[in-house]
């Protein structure tokens, strides 16, 4: 890869992180500069993708001292010591600065971006995605209303459900209409014979042109690559249509990132995080276990 398709990757990848960033802040997190770090907190929810440190944007490298001093910060607001970033605008020895603070890997989701126009040196300009195929007996629609709410509440409860992709951005549950009506938002659901058999999130972010597919969920009976390339296709094309120029979703997958590579997404870089090592609890105790909420609700 030459130096201008390297600079334009830091670029896509900092639109990415500025998304997160603004999404973040639409439920409620705070961003507080400690020197040469950024500590992303919220009062009242300890979601991890809310409460973590991070180098400030910009910054080339950042030494082992300025994480500590933001993590402390996060102590003294309560969350667990928690590290975030993207890795493609850090070197690889970045990860030992942090496990050099006691911290070890919580999750590395990889992250594929689809570019209109393409990137320079890499990738063409992608082929706009058509219609999907829609199966016979199943209609598309667009959640404008309560409903997309109350679909995520039931989702969230429900066993017969499985939640297939989730983003590095939180799925809130209850601030829906708000998000809707601002322009952040697209839920999207898949009916057969009336019954909701899957939904989709968008997160959108219209100060960066950016979109981000956060989640998707199919009834597990109903689950079929078909239609999570239904979901995927439209979840696109939907973005596109709200005049997206980026759109970022998670290949946590193989079949995830097949699907969005067969859209015209490419593979580029992963959001990673640690987390302070947690020991194991006392024989019965609950101290020490981290819970990680699929869907954060508030």
């Amino acid at each position: 890869m030459d130096d201008e398709a390297i600079k334009e990757t830091r670029r896509l990848l900092r639109q990415v992180q500025d998304h997160l960033f603004l999404s973040q802040t639409n439920l409620g997190a705070e961003r507080e500069t400690i020197g040469l770090v950024d500590v992303i907190h919220h009062p009242a929810n300890p979601v991890p993708d809310l409460n973590y440190v991070t180098p400030r944007r910009n910054t080339a490298w950042v030494a082992g001292n300025h994480i500590q001093q933001g993590l402390n910060r996060l102590n003294e607001l309560g969350r667990i010591s928690r590290a975030q970033y993207i890795e493609g605008l850090y070197p690889p020895l970045f990860a030992k600065t942090l496990r050099d603070l006691g911290l070890v890997i919580e999750r590395e989701t990889p992250l594929m971006i689809y570019k209109v126009g393409g990137i320079t040196s890499v990738t063409n300009a992608p082929t706009p995605p058509e219609a999907p195929s829609i199966p016979e007996g199943v209609r598309v629609e667009m959640v404008h209303d309560q409903r997309g709410l109350e679909l995520w509440w039931y989702v969230w409860r429900n066993a017969f459900y499985e939640v297939l992709t989730l983003g590095v951005e939180p799925l809130i549950v209850g601030r829906d209409m708000a998000a809707i009506r601002l322009g952040q938002q697209i839920d999207i659901l898949l009916h057969r014979n009336q019954f909701p058999v899957g939904i989709a999130r968008v997160s959108l972010q219209p100060e960066t042109n950016s979109g981000h597919i956060v989640a998707l969920a199919l009834l597990r009976e109903a689950r079929s690559r078909e239609l999570s390339r239904v979901l995927y296709t439209t979840a696109l094309k939907a973005a596109l249509e709200r005049n997206c120029t980026l759109i970022f979703a998670p290949g946590e997958t193989e079949e995830d990132r097949e699907l969005c590579r067969a859209l015209g997404f490419i593979d580029m870089g992963s959001m990673i995080c640690y987390v302070q090592r947690i020991e194991p609890p006392k024989e019965g105790s609950d101290d020490g276990i981290l819970v990680q909420p699929v869907l954060a609700l508030r």
